[in-house]
């Protein structure tokens, strides 16, 4: 039932509940504290009277009938071996105290039910009773001074039924209160959550109102904010890379359509079979960008295939063998160590490749590849001597489908995705690669991927 109702009334309800239950035990507890407290007074002050008689009964002007120091329900007596040397005038015709005399010198502070020990027709009444002992001139007696607690009792009693009346009062005040601060806090919740329900993926440049205070509340309205900063990027990227991945499908299905379309309006004149070399390029080529496609969607977010242990330097290896007479370019493996690291082998293998083809296809003569663990990292250095990378275009390369208008371009038959697949790869195994130039003028990428842990980036080498 409780679960059905708004926030604000669940928090002003249990706030309510907790505080009534608070205060009542509060209540209890002043009200136990209350009347010990009364009752110790009451003591103090008949054990000074009793001292007060006992020094006057030394002195030898104790009257027969003794004055009363508290209310008219006082009851004293002054008893010596049985006999009653002095009372007060309520107690003039009653029989002593059921107490034992005390020793002089002694205190004894008892709390008894009934007061007079020979009449058994009143009602109990409860009394606290304080017996002091001392050398009287006729030997040793015991001065007893009894007061009602009854009185004391109604008198705390009259005072818990005051504060119980005015206890539902400040409930009522207390939960008005907190109905209107509540609602006051939760006014920006609420704003957040109709401005997010009306966030769509066409409206993702909309924000939810950040309120100025740094509270929880703000933070989460700036992190949702973030959040959907995040979106608004992620949707535009997509967009941008699908229509860029349909712009490139584009120029061979077009090509192939045309050559077919020739073919065809040509009536069975010439040879269809020299079509088939341009066709089959054109084929190729899309392939090659669906496959690089297909693996940057699952670097972005697909199921990655379980990290098993792989021989990185083996991987450099047989890429190189595969690439080793592309072009006439020389590669140089000297620098390559030994190195096994945890991750995806076929990613790992893509990235290699990619780097490597990259290479060889603006080198002049010669690429160099280092492989070698430093600290806990995994560092593949690849460098060629071509052009190399303006410094202030070095990170555009790695973006989707980027091309520089320099001789690393669409003359390489390239998609401009290869860079941006070692991106994704190095940043799915929480490496960091960095852009920068090589020794011999080219363009040096050195690829960092930790043996354990995860750290990501991309970034640009400032030489």
């Amino acid at each position: 039932m409780l679960r059905r109702l708004s926030l604000r009334v669940r928090m002003v309800l249990v706030t309510a509940a907790i505080v009534t239950a608070v205060l009542s035990l509060g209540l209890v507890a002043l009200s136990a504290v209350a009347e010990s407290e009364l009752i110790e007074d009451a003591t103090d002050l008949r054990l000074g009277q009793a001292k007060e008689l006992a020094g006057i009964a030394v002195a030898g002007g104790l009257p027969e009938v003794l004055p009363l120091m508290g209310n008219d329900e006082d009851v004293v007596q002054i008893v010596s071996a049985g006999q009653v040397l002095a009372a007060s005038a309520n107690v003039r015709t009653r029989s002593a105290f059921p107490i034992p005399e005390q020793a002089p010198g002694t205190t004894r502070v008892v709390e008894v039910d009934g007061l007079y020990a020979d009449d058994a027709s009143d009602e109990p009444s409860r009394y606290r009773v304080v017996g002091y002992g001392f050398d009287a001139p006729t030997g040793p007696a015991t001065i007893f001074v009894a007061f009602s607690l009854e009185e004391i009792e109604e008198v705390v009693g009259v005072e818990a039924r005051i504060r119980a009346l005015g206890l539902p009062v400040l409930i009522l005040v207390l939960s008005a209160a907190m109905w209107v601060v509540v609602g006051r806090t939760l006014a920006p919740v609420e704003a957040i959550r109709a401005q997010a329900d009306a966030i769509t993926g066409s409206a993702l440049d909309r924000r939810v109102p950040e309120p100025p205070h740094q509270d929880e509340i703000g933070r989460l309205a700036r992190t949702v904010n973030a959040m959907l900063g995040r979106l608004q990027d992620s949707a535009e990227q997509q967009r941008r890379f699908v229509a860029d991945a349909a712009h490139e499908l584009r120029s061979p299905v077009a090509s192939m359509r045309a050559q077919l379309e020739v073919a065809s309006d040509g009536g069975g004149e010439g040879d269809v079979t020299q079509l088939i070399p341009d066709l089959l390029d054109d084929t190729l080529r899309m392939q090659r960008l669906v496959d690089q496609l297909l693996l940057l969607a699952r670097s972005d977010g697909a199921p990655h295939a379980p990290h098993r242990s792989v021989d990185l330097d083996d991987i450099v290896g047989a890429v190189a063998a595969d690439d080793a007479h592309a072009r006439g370019v020389t590669i140089d493996l000297s620098a390559v160590e030994a190195v096994q690291l945890i991750g995806d082998p076929i990613l790992l293998e893509q990235m290699v490749r990619n780097l490597i083809e990259n290479a060889v296809a603006h080198a002049e003569r010669e690429v160099r590849i280092g492989l070698r663990v430093t600290d806990r990292d995994a560092t593949l250095v690849v460098s060629d001597d071509g052009p190399g990378i303006p410094v202030g275009r070095r990170g555009e390369v790695f973006h989707r489908f980027a091309r520089l208008d320099t001789a690393r371009d669409r003359a390489h038959g390239g998609f401009g995705l290869g860079l941006s697949i070692v991106a994704e790869v190095v940043r799915t195994h929480g490496g960091t690669i960095e852009v920068g130039a090589a020794e011999t003028g080219g363009a040096e990428f050195e690829v960092r991927l930790p043996l354990g842990g995860r750290r990501s980036g991309v970034e640009e080498r400032r030489d």
